[in-house]
């Protein structure tokens, strides 16, 4: 067991413990607070982030990927006959077929009312008809989402093993109107299927599904939530899909925080979170090669006694992909308890300050969209202008650029509320939109409001490829926002009126189309 000390910002002492030795391990989170000095007899937050960034792995021919055990679960109900969706999924579903290899297990389940099994789980070696079985299906019936989504899980179960990832991938364009339709029973049923080590990941396509259950299903399943607001977007949703797949480096994730008597209360932003007694578990999805993520809690401490004070323990594991092998880590929380207010506001750590600022900014504003969805309007907009208002003053003392952005999104929400009042079409695509963003917001992914240099992947994709159709880059569209795109962002800004910091925001995506 390998040992060694770790200064993280004036944590105090973390230890870190790895189950494994030889190799690096692929996931190794930071681990701060925003104030290692808290102010005796007051009741008060510790705000503990948890930064994860797996590092991007370069390509190794050597080494290939662990086999997958996969079900799609396709949509064939009678809308999906609409604008030739069902088409473009049938595209999509057969990229994916091309992209699995014979080492590969892939089943096909489609649904509507009824439910059947186009392609038993099995090894792909017959690409071609799988592919052929994929383009005959036709639109019909209404839609039994969750026997569906079951019928793939029960699909890809009893082939379960450490060394292959098994996922479903369910798609649906509709509300969940047949078979099981509460909500909480859904949710039941993809823990219990969570648990035998089946994640599933949901993609909702159009304006007439239920994205509150499809993103429910998702986290409370390991999976991935995507909205995909029309057919064309579905290939390359696919491919997203596909992609994180490919490059797991970390699967059946566990996060906990076992908490010390004298914390009163433990909050988690941004993912779901279940306590036994003294013990937190954190719900996590596997981690992919480049990925960043960001967990925080809100501990509520009450200091009695002057000194050093042990709030608690995170605790890590999860199986590296790569070797299969099992790793775990453990950090311990510690705090200075003073009397003096000085030494707090002296030791503050202004960039744990700054996320924990705008990660439960993202959180109430998640709730003041959900406020103004259930008709609760003029409320809904005085929170959020009292936010704007929030937000503003602190950032003057922290001068954070996504602070600063998060505020121009706020000033942006009350337009999108107008406009969604006096378009109910607008307002569906609103509210999916704004849901999605700020869902993931709340985990540390901001690349659906915020760009900038060094940002990769689809949404820097949709950037460039914007520009480009705007005339303002000539570049390749690869998903790496370079410093050529900052001289065309910058330009695009300066000749619409936007401030040009070769910062893509939510006013510069929104006047890109992409907001």
């Amino acid at each position: 067991m390998k040992k060694r000390l770790m200064a993280a910002l004036g944590l105090g002492l973390a230890l870190w413990m790895s189950a494994s030795e030889g190799t690096a391990a692929p996931v190794e989170p930071v681990v701060e607070v925003d104030r290692p000095a808290v102010l005796m007899g007051e009741r008060q937050p510790v705000y503990v982030l948890i930064r994860f960034d797996a590092p991007e792995l370069p390509e190794d021919p050597s080494r290939s990927r662990p086999p997958l055990n996969l079900a799609l679960v396709i949509d064939r109900s009678g809308s999906m006959a609409a604008g030739g969706k069902l088409e473009y999924a049938q595209k999509a579903a057969a990229f994916v077929v091309d992209s699995l290899k014979s080492t590969d297990r892939l089943a096909v389940v489609e649904y509507d009312d009824r439910i059947s099994v186009l392609w038993p789980s099995s090894p792909v070696e017959s690409p071609d008809m799988i592919k052929k079985r994929i383009q005959g299906l036709t639109p019909r019936g209404s839609t039994n989402l969750t026997g569906g989504m079951m019928r793939g899980v029960e699909e890809v179960q009893g082939k379960t093993d450490p060394e292959v990832l098994t996922r479903v991938i369910l798609l649906s364009d509709g509300l969940a109107n047949v078979g099981v339709t509460d909500r909480g029973q859904i949710v039941r049923i993809v823990q219990q299927a969570r648990a035998q080590g089946v994640r599933i990941s949901t993609m909702g396509l159009g304006l007439d599904y239920d994205e509150d259950l499809m993103q429910a299903v998702a986290q409370h399943a390991g999976g991935n939530y995507y909205y995909i607001e029309n057919p064309e977007q579905m290939a390359r949703i696919f491919r997203q899909e596909m992609d994180v797949l490919f490059t797991t480096v970390a699967g059946d994730v566990q996060l906990r925080f076992l908490r010390d008597p004298c914390v009163r209360k433990v909050e988690v932003f941004g993912y779901s979170m279940e306590e036994r007694g003294l013990e937190t578990l954190i719900g996590q999805a596997d981690f992919y090669s480049g990925e960043g993520r960001t967990v925080l809690l809100r501990l509520e401490v009450e200091p009695e006694t002057p000194g050093a004070l042990a709030l608690g323990k995170v605790l890590l594991s999860y199986l590296d992909t790569r070797e299969n092998t099992p790793r775990s880590m453990e950090y311990g929380i510690q705090v200075e308890v003073t009397r003096d207010p000085v030494v707090v506001a002296a030791r503050e750590n202004k960039n744990v300050t700054a996320d924990a600022v705008l990660l439960e900014a993202e959180k109430r504003h998640e709730a003041y969209v959900r406020m103004y969805e259930q008709g609760r309007k003029e409320e809904a907009l005085g929170h959020i202008r009292a936010l704007d208002a929030s937000l503003s003053e602190k950032n003057r003392g922290l001068g954070d650029v996504r602070i600063g952005k998060k505020v121009e999104a706020l000033r942006m929400e009350t337009q999108e509320m107008e406009q969604a009042e006096r378009d109910m079409q607008y307002r569906a695509a609103y509210l999916k939109r704004s849901k999605e963003r700020l869902v993931e917001a709340q985990k540390g992914k901001h690349e659906k409001s915020l760009l900038q240099e060094g940002a990769a992947g689809y949404e820097v994709e949709k950037l460039q490829a914007a520009l480009q159709k705007k005339g303002f880059y000539s570049g390749p569209v690869d998903g790496v926002f370079s410093p050529e795109v900052t001289r065309s962002l910058t330009e695009f800004q300066q000749k619409n009126g936007l401030t040009p910091d070769g910062v893509a925001g939510p006013l510069t995506l929104k006047a890109l189309g992409m907001y």
